[in-house]
C-alpha cells in the first residue's frame, strides 16, 4: 500500500506540474484530487515505513505555518479569495508530509526527481512550440496562453514561473551529477541536462530567476567546496579550478543566449524605473492598515487597486500580486505570517546544512565515499531553496500550485535528508501525531474541494468558453449550475449578473426586461455582500440600479466604488454616465473631465472618457435642437 501511495503522489505531482501552472484554481483541481487520495491513504495506513527519521523541528515549523495560514484565511474578508491560498497550502502540506515519510527511501526520492525531470522535458518541449512563433499555445484545447510574445512559458502562462521551476530542478540535477552514484556517461548526460535547463531559464528572460540562479550557484559551490575540503582535501584545488571554469562557461552561455532579449527588456524597462517599486509601495501601504496579521488571504487583489501608487503609469494594469512574496506575506498575513515563513525556511536550511556537516564528519569516515543519493539531493535541495528564496524577492511564484508543490518536495527532502537512526536529534512530543492529523485534514479538504468546488469551476470555465463563442444562453446555464454548487463564490454571481444584463434587449417584453433586471440585481447585490472590496462589482450594481430606477442607491454604489478605486477612470466614468442618463449634463461633464485626469486609465478597446464625453455633447445638441423645433 505504501508503494501505491508513492505512485499516486507521483501522479499528483505530474498532473499538478502540467496543469496547476496559473494562479486560478480551474486546472489545479485534478492534482488536488490525486494528492488528496494519496494523503488519505497515508492516513489510513497511519504508520508508514520511513528510511530515516524526519526532523521534529522542521515538522513543527510547517505545522505552525500551515495552521496560521489556514486560520487567517478562514477569518479573511473574502472567502473565495482565501480559498486559493488554503488549497495551495493543503497540497503543499500533503506533498511535504509524503516526501518526508512515505517517499523517504532513496529509490522513492529518485522517483520524485524523475517526475520533476519529466515535467522539465515537457516544459521545454512546449517552450520550443512557443519559440517557433506559437506564443499563445496552451496544453488544454480551447484555452490560450495570454502572456506577451517573445518569452517561452512551457506549461506556465507566466515565463517567470517557468524559470522558478527550472531553477529548482537544475540544482537537483547538479547535486545528482556531482555527488550521486553515477557513471561517467550519466554525468555527461546530466551535465547536458543542466546546460539545457539553464538555456531554457535564459529563454524565459526572467532577470529575477537569473539572480536567483546566481545565488543558488554560489551557495551550491560553497557547500560543495566545503565538503571536498573536509573529506578529500587533495581534490580541493582541482574542484576549485573546475568550478571556476564551469561557472565562467555557464555565465557566458546564459549571457549569450539571453543577450538580445535582456537588452530589449532593459531598454524598455530600466531597472531604476521598474514598476515593481510602485507595486511594493502599494503592498506596504496595505500592510500598514493591519501590521500584525495582515488584511487577509489574497486581499492584495483589492489592495493593489485601492492603494495604487499615484506614480505608477496610467496605462499599467492592476498588479493583483505584490511581485515580492515577502511583501505579499506582510500585506496578506502580517508580521506573524512573515516570521513563521522565515522560521520555516531557516529550520529546513539549518537541518539540511546539519546533515551535510554530519555526513562529512561521520558518515564519510564510515564509507569513505562522497557519492551518496541522500547527500546529492540534500545539497541540490539546499541550493534550490536558496535560489527560489532569492527569486521570490521580485516574483510571486509560490502562489503557483506547481511551483509550490515542487518547493514542498525540496523542503520534505531537507526535513528528512537521510540521518541514520543513531544520529543525534531533537524529539518533540506530539509533533508527529499533530503533523499526521493536519495532513489528514489537508488531504480531506483537497478531496472534497476537488469534487465540489472543482465541479463549480469546471462550469465557470465552460461558461467562459461559450461566452467567447457568443453562446450566452449556454454560458448562463453553466453559471447557474456553478452558482448552485458554490453559492458563496461572489465571482460566479458577478459573472452571472453581467451575462444576465447582456441578455437585456429593447425589443423584449416589458415583463421580460424587468425579470432580467431583477435577476441581475439579485446576483450583483449578493456578490457585493460576499466581496465588499471589488469596485467592478459595485459599478455593475450601479448600472443595474439605474436601470431599475433606483438612482439614489446607484449613486451610493458608485461612491463605494470610488472609495475602493480612487485613482481609476472606470468609477468616474460610471459617475458621469449616471448623471448623463439623468440628463444632469453639468455634473456629467465634470465627472467625465475628472475621469480624463485619472491616474489609472482604461485599456484600449474599452470605454473611455473621451467617447462618453463626445456622446454627451451629441445628446445635448440633439435635445437642444428638439427644444428649438418645439418652439
Amino acid at each position: 500500500m505504501q508503494k501505491l501511495i508513492v505512485v499516486i503522489l507521483f501522479l499528483g505531482l505530474l498532473i499538478t506540474g502540467v496543469l496547476g501552472t496559473e494562479t486560478r484554481m480551474l486546472f489545479f483541481w485534478p492534482g488536488c484530487l490525486l494528492l488528496g487520495i494519496a494523503g488519505l491513504m497515508a492516513t489510513a495506513r497511519w504508520r508508514l515505513r520511513v528510511s530515516f527519521p524526519p526532523s521534529d523541528v522542521c515538522l513543527l515549523s510547517v505545522v505552525a505555518f500551515a495552521l496560521y495560514i489556514v486560520a487567517r484565511a478562514c477569518l479573511s474578508p473574502v472567502g473565495y479569495y482565501a480559498r486559493e491560498d488554503v488549497f495551495i497550502v493543503c497540497a503543499a502540506l500533503v506533498t511535504y508530509l509524503l516526501t518526508a515519510t512515505a517517499a523517504s527511501h532513496p529509490g522513492a526520492r529518485m522517483g520524485l526527481v524523475y517526475v520533476l525531470l519529466a515535467l522539465t522535458v515537457g516544459n521545454l518541449a512546449v517552450g520550443l512550440i512557443h519559440f517557433s512563433g506559437r506564443w499563445d499555445f496552451h496544453v488544454v484545447p480551447g484555452f490560450f496562453r495570454a502572456f506577451e510574445a517573445g518569452r517561452i512559458g512551457g506549461f506556465y502562462n507566466n515565463p517567470n514561473h517557468l524559470a522558478a521551476f527550472l531553477s529548482m530542478v537544475m540544482f537537483l540535477c547538479a547535486g545528482w551529477m556531482l555527488f550521486g552514484r553515477v557513471g561517467p556517461a550519466l554525468r555527461l548526460v546530466l551535465g547536458f541536462v543542466i546546460l539545457t535547463v539553464a538555456t531554457g531559464t535564459a529563454l524565459t528572460v526572467s532577470r529575477g530567476a537569473l539572480i536567483g540562479v546566481a545565488a543558488g550557484a554560489s551557495f551550491f559551490g560553497i557547500v560543495a567546496l566545503w565538503l571536498v575540503w573536509k573529506t578529500q582535501r587533495h581534490l580541493f584545488k582541482w574542484m576549485l579550478i573546475a568550478g571556476v571554469v564551469l561557472l565562467g562557461l555557464a555565465t557566458a552561455v546564459l549571457m549569450k543566449v539571453n543577450e538580445d532579449a535582456l537588452r530589449r527588456r532593459m531598454a524598455g524597462e530600466h531597472a531604476v524605473s521598474d514598476i515593481r517599486e510602485h507595486i511594493w509601495s502599494s503592498a506596504l501601504t496595505q500592510h500598514a492598515e493591519s501590521p500584525l496579521v495582515g488584511e487577509g488571504a489574497r486581499m492584495f487583489y483589492s489592495g493593489s487597486v485601492q492603494y495604487r501608487d499615484v506614480a505608477l503609469a496610467g496605462w499599467t494594469g492592476d498588479a493583483l500580486f505584490a511581485h515580492n512574496e515577502y511583501l505579499q506575506m506582510l500585506a496578506d498575513y502580517g508580521w506573524v505570517g512573515l516570521v513563521l515563513l522565515a522560521l520555516l525556511v531557516i529550520a529546513h536550511v539549518r537541518n539540511g546544512l546539519r546533515f551535510v556537516g554530519w555526513f562529512a564528519r561521520v558518515k564519510f569516515w564510515r564509507t569513505g565515499e562522497l557519492a551518496d543519493v541522500t547527500l546529492a539531493l540534500a545539497v541540490g535541495s539546499l541550493a534550490a531553496v536558496v535560489a527560489t528564496a532569492v527569486h521570490a524577492v521580485v516574483e510571486f511564484q509560490w502562489h503557483i500550485p506547481a511551483v509550490a508543490v515542487t518547493g514542498a518536495v525540496l523542503l520534505g527532502m531537507l526535513a528528512n535528508p537521510g540521518f541514520d537512526s543513531d544520529a543525534p536529534r531533537v524529539r518533540m512530543p506530539g509533533v508527529r501525531v499533530g503533523m499526521k492529523l493536519l495532513g489528514a485534514a489537508a488531504a480531506l479538504a483537497l478531496l472534497l474541494g476537488a469534487v465540489f468546488w472543482g465541479t463549480a469551476d469546471y462550469h465557470v470555465g465552460k461558461a467562459a468558453v461559450l461566452a467567447k463563442q457568443k453562446d450566452q444562453a449556454g454560458a448562463l446555464e453553466h453559471l447557474l449550475r456553478a452558482g448552485d454548487i458554490d453559492p458563496m463564490n461572489g465571482s460566479i454571481l458577478y459573472q452571472r449578473g453581467l451575462l444576465e444584463l447582456d441578455s437585456w434587449r429593447p425589443d423584449k417584453s416589458e415583463a421580460e426586461r424587468k425579470r432580467i433586471i431583477q435577476a441581475a440585481l439579485a446576483d450583483l447585490q449578493r456578490s457585493c455582500e460576499l466581496n465588499g472590496f471589488s469596485h467592478l462589482t459595485y459599478l455593475a450594481l450601479a448600472d443595474t440600479l439605474d436601470a431599475a430606477g433606483r438612482h439614489d442607491d446607484a449613486l451610493k454604489a458608485i461612491q463605494q466604488a470610488l472609495r475602493l478605486a480612487p485613482l481609476h477612470e472606470e468609477p468616474r466614468l460610471t459617475l458621469g454616465k449616471h448623471y448623463h442618463n439623468l440628463r444632469d449634463f453639468e455634473k456629467a461633464e465634470a465627472a467625465y473631465l475628472w475621469a480624463a485626469n485619472a491616474n489609472a486609465k482604461n485599456g484600449e478597446g474599452v470605454m473611455n472618457w473621451r467617447s462618453l464625453y463626445v456622446q454627451m455633447l451629441k445628446d445635448t445638441a440633439f435635445l437642444a435642437s428638439r427644444t428649438r423645433g418645439q418652439k
